[in-house]
């Protein structure tokens, strides 16, 4: 499948803003974190602000009707006077992934040892995240170990590739990744320009 259109993006946005507060942060969480609700991600990362839309007053006062309807879970990694950063993620997904034998051993260096909670493994993360934005943040998010070390090294080689994520390793399985990430999320768009034909 072809990547979406920036035209295509740009009349889904267009059609977001038309909807009521409910619905346009559900198919905003909807859209961005696709990947992870087709089980193909093993988890997302969003931030709510107060900015153009109130994003962050909107995710305090639905996200459980939503992340329930979304049957997703979600972790607050950072909270800040005007911000949110929110990790979402399907349990069993994200357990299997940290679970990968790769990601173990680099998860044990990271000083996750002797953890077999997903939640005690985010609770970690959390604690993290008050000081930084820490670099196996990207194996929740299911970058490849090798792209994670490659980029803590930071010797200054340059990345082969760049989307979801900074490519330094497999850039031909990445692209293919990216794609299907691009698919779930067209699906979302889809269904939104359809909602908003009917409604026009």
């Amino acid at each position: 499948m072809a990547e979406m259109s920036k035209a295509c993006v740009h009349d889904f946005f267009r059609a977001l803003d038309r909807f009521e507060d409910r619905d346009f942060l559900f198919y905003k969480i909807q859209y961005d974190i696709a990947p992870t609700l087709a089980e193909i991600k093993p988890s997302s990362l969003m931030t709510f602000v107060n900015h153009k839309r109130e994003m962050l007053t909107l995710w305090d006062r639905y996200k459980e009707g939503i992340c329930q309807q979304l049957r997703v879970c979600y972790c607050e990694l950072r909270r800040k006077d005007d911000r949110v950063i929110v990790l979402f993620y399907r349990d069993e997904t994200l357990a299997n992934c940290l679970a990968f034998w790769k990601n173990k051993n680099f998860l044990k260096g990271q000083g996750y040892a002797d953890l077999p909670k997903v939640e005690d493994s985010l609770c970690l993360l959390r604690q993290r995240f008050e000081e930084e934005c820490p670099h196996e943040l990207g194996i929740f998010l299911g970058y490849p170990v090798e792209d994670v070390t490659a980029f803590m090294k930071g010797n200054g080689a340059p990345c082969l590739a760049c989307k979801y994520w900074k490519v330094y390793q497999d850039v031909e399985n990445a692209l293919k990744t990216f794609e299907a990430y691009d698919e779930e999320r067209e699906k979302v768009v889809q269904a939104v320009l359809s909602i908003q034909r009917k409604s026009a």
